[in-house]
């Protein structure tokens, strides 16, 4: 019995919404509504597929151009609605970002351009490729849509590498219609081993070009992983292997040695973060089931195609990785450094290679300029600004995608930022081999990184007003009445 006065706690009456659900049974909420995040990720698989329609080869290049289109659309579009959410301004790479294209603006001025037309295409196509940094923050409705968008990466790459597998089996079926890299100036035989007698092409995957299913492998592998770490049921646990399998035996295909290079980064860091994190169950199952995908996927590709297809990435073994690279694309990298950037502190000009130059140039106006590596084509194109710029906006991405993966108290969402410090390394390195920043992937660079702080910015906000007594009570206290 209380005394005279005594506060006595009681409980809040539950809200309308709390009493409907417990009426219904408890039913589950349902998750945060789809969005731009999750259409994008769909588009960046589903509109290079378009290209495996008959009759569609004519349509390539705009089908190329929108996939990147649809990024800077959606910056437009969110930009628009001019709402502010917490962490949709606040990615620290985005000053370096802005700064990186203000200096592309200047650059199309540059007097060594190939063209007006030419030097603002090559601009927007490294604006194209930024921009999620920009609008993926207000694109995430919540943090729960982060998982979503890793479901969804995992399963486009995994879906592009099992159509990649059976392109090697069955090319007849499941190749694309026209591949044009075949009428290249070897006719498509650079393009084509010999294993098990019979001829591989590099399978595309749901692109129209051979190897470029290699990403995809990656993507796939890594993630099915991931997401086989996670209490899942166990038919989706073994799905999720299986895919990673077949992502592997993707990799294996395409005879993509810097993939398997790559893969082996973002199983190291990821391990790394893991043991950081004092996560030991998910590192010890990501250490047997890796050694699983990694080892089964090889016998297994030897067993159907013969010792031919692993004979390749043998060598990253037997020969000297410096030297296998210097003949390779370091060269490139080595001549950008040593002479193009002294040459050229303020860059060469843009325009004049790569798929820019292919749509707009002259064919009677041979370019002097070839670019196969991320480092010569900043160094070419903006010399000593978009070099220290675009580095500079990287590398503080990736640290503040550490610092979620190591420090947000939300586990899902450092989880996911583990993963996405794994996968975003693997982009990273393809920078010695491709000019990923110009590509698909180096939009998903942007898009993993920016919606990781955001999510992680309102787990932050969300944490803190959940400490405040005024904005989330307990309990109401209530004064009994005298003589109870």
């Amino acid at each position: 019995m209380a005394g005279d006065g005594q506060a006595i706690p009681v409980p809040a009456p539950a809200s309308p919404r709390a009493r409907s659900a417990r009426r219904s049974g408890g039913s589950r909420a349902k998750g945060p509504a789809w969005g731009w995040l999750e259409v994008f990720v769909l588009s960046q698989t589903f509109l290079p597929a378009l290209l495996f329609i008959p009759g569609s080869s004519p349509a390539r290049t705009p089908i190329r151009v929108a996939a990147y289109a649809i990024a800077t659309a959606a910056w437009v579009l969110l930009a628009w609605r001019g709402r502010r959410l917490p962490g949709s301004d606040t990615f620290p790479a985005r000053p370096w970002l802005m700064f990186c294209t203000v200096w592309l603006g200047f650059s199309v001025f540059h007097p060594n351009s190939y063209s007006m037309v030419a030097a603002s295409a090559q601009a927007a196509l490294y604006i194209a490729v930024i921009s999620p940094a920009f609008w993926a923050p207000l694109a995430l409705n919540a943090k729960q849509q982060i998982g979503r968008v890793m479901a969804l990466l995992f399963l486009c790459n995994a879906l592009s590498s099992l159509v990649g597998v059976a392109q090697v089996f069955r090319p007849e079926t499941f190749n694309p219609p026209v591949i044009p890299a075949m009428n290249n100036a070897f006719q498509g035989e650079d393009l084509i081993y010999e294993a098990g007698g019979q001829k591989i092409m590099r399978p595309c995957g749901l692109t129209d070009t051979p190897g470029a299913v290699a990403p995809a492998g990656l993507a796939a592998a890594l993630l099915g992983l991931c997401w086989a770490l996670l209490p899942i049921a166990t038919w989706k646990r073994l799905a999720s292997v299986g895919l990673a399998f077949v992502g592997m035996a993707a990799i294996y295909y395409t005879q993509v040695r810097l993939t398997i290079v790559m893969l082996g980064i973002t199983l190291a860091a990821l391990t790394a973060l893991l043991a950081l994190r004092q996560d030991y169950r998910k590192l010890t199952l990501l250490t047997v089931l890796g050694a699983i995908v990694v080892v089964g996927a090889s016998l297994w590709v030897m067993r159907a195609s013969g010792d031919a297809v692993n004979e390749r990435l043998m060598t990253l073994f037997t020969s000297n990785p410096a030297k296998l690279y210097g003949e390779s694309r370091g060269g490139f990298v080595q001549h950008a450094f040593e002479e193009v950037l002294w040459d050229y502190p303020l860059g060469y000009g843009m325009g004049w290679w790569g798929m820019i130059h292919a749509s707009f140039g002259d064919p009677q106006r041979p370019t002097p300029v070839w670019v196969e590596v991320m480092w010569p084509a900043w160094i070419y194109d903006g010399g000593f600004p978009l070099l220290i710029g675009y580095v500079g906006a990287l590398v503080v991405a990736m640290l503040d995608s550490i610092r979620i993966a190591l420090r947000c108290k939300d586990r899902e969402v450092a989880y996911w930022g583990a993963v996405i410090v794994a996968f975003n390394l693997s982009i990273l390195a393809t920078c010695f081999s491709f000019v990923a920043f110009l590509s698909p992937i180096g939009i998903q660079f942007w898009l993993l990184a920016a919606t990781l702080h955001a999510a992680d910015a309102r787990t932050r906000t969300v944490s803190a007003k959940s400490k405040s007594p005024r904005d989330s009570p307990k309990t109401k206290m209530t004064v009994a009445p005298p003589g109870l």
